[in-house]
Order: structure tokens, then sequence, then C-alpha cells
């Protein structure tokens, strides 16, 4: 009883995670420009052989102590300024939906 009671947990705060913005998965969804907290920014961009270990090292430089799960790549924001790491070999969909974090911080 007591792991169904934390799986149904899990599944909720996933459900949640996503309501701000329920297509954020979608590469193809269009997405309201009204909400970009700047239009403006400076952008670096970081391709790596090892995501994970370099996303993970730039979110605990930061004070953010790591993802805790897996990631395809990650953006970092402050202010006007942003770095997005990526795999050496992306995609489109993948870029993009980083660069969109840069103006519009945590989206999803």
């Amino acid at each position: 009883m007591k792991t169904v009671m934390i799986a149904l947990a899990l599944v909720s705060i996933n459900a949640l995670a996503d309501v701000k913005d329920p297509n954020w998965a979608n590469p193809n969804a269009k997405f309201d420009t009204a909400n970009n907290f700047t239009f403006t920014t400076t952008i670096t961009h970081r391709p790596v052989d090892n995501v994970q270990q370099a996303c993970e090292a730039e979110s605990r430089k930061r004070g953010q102590g790591g993802f805790g799960y897996g990631v395809d790549a990650c953006a970092f924001w402050k202010d006007n300024t942003c770095t997005v790491i990526t795999p050496r070999r992306t995609t489109h969909a993948i870029f993009g939906h980083e660069v969109r974090h840069c103006f519009q911080g945590a989206f999803h």
C-alpha cells in the first residue's frame, strides 16, 4: 500500500509539473511570446560530449544542487545572459527548447 501511494504521488507531481505549458514537449506546438521575461539576451552555447555530467556540474556551480534526473540538454539563465548546454550533435527541437528557456525561464 505504501509503495502504491508513493507511485501515485510521483505521477501526480509529474502531471502538475506540466500545467504551465502542457505542450512543452511537442516540437511543433505554438507558444505565446507574451510570456517572455526578456526579448534581448546573450546566449552562450556549450556543445559537450557528456550532457548529463556538464548539466549537473553547471547546476551545482550555480548553487542549484543538480538535476537528479536524466536530461537531454539544459539551459541556465540570469538577467539577460543564458548558457545552453547540448550534445555536440543535437536537434533543432532540443536546441530550440533550451533557447526558449533563455527567454521564458522555467516554462514547464
